[in-house]
């Protein structure tokens, strides 16, 4: 679905924004071009089955690894050229870092 425009034809500021986004492993293309904007204070959630290259997309999103080409910013940070600043913008966890099981 595409994001909603202001009254003035403007799309709001994003918290993340990524045009071509492309990575592979060898042979294996797991990002193909993404294409997202997501607007700040937006609830978004990457869906997919197992493969599909939404960890890899955090992972590049969040500087852990880069991308093998497109562009990508993060609270208005260059994931390339700035990533410590998208860093210090933003915190990330997976799913199994929960400490339920751990409480008494």
């Amino acid at each position: 679905m595409p994001t909603p425009k202001r009254g003035n034809g403007t799309q709001p500021p994003a918290a993340i924004s990524t045009v071509g986004l492309r990575k592979s492993y060898g042979d294996k293309t797991v990002l193909d071009g993404i294409d997202l904007h997501i607007p700040a204070g937006s609830v978004f959630a990457l869906l997919g089955p197992n493969g599909a290259g939404k960890t890899t997309a955090v992972k590049i999103l969040s500087t852990l690894i880069t991308a093998d080409g497109g562009q990508a910013q993060v609270a208005g940070h260059d994931i390339a050229s700035d990533p410590q600043a998208v860093r210090a913008a933003i915190g990330v966890t997976g799913q199994f870092s929960a400490v339920d099981g751990l409480i008494t």
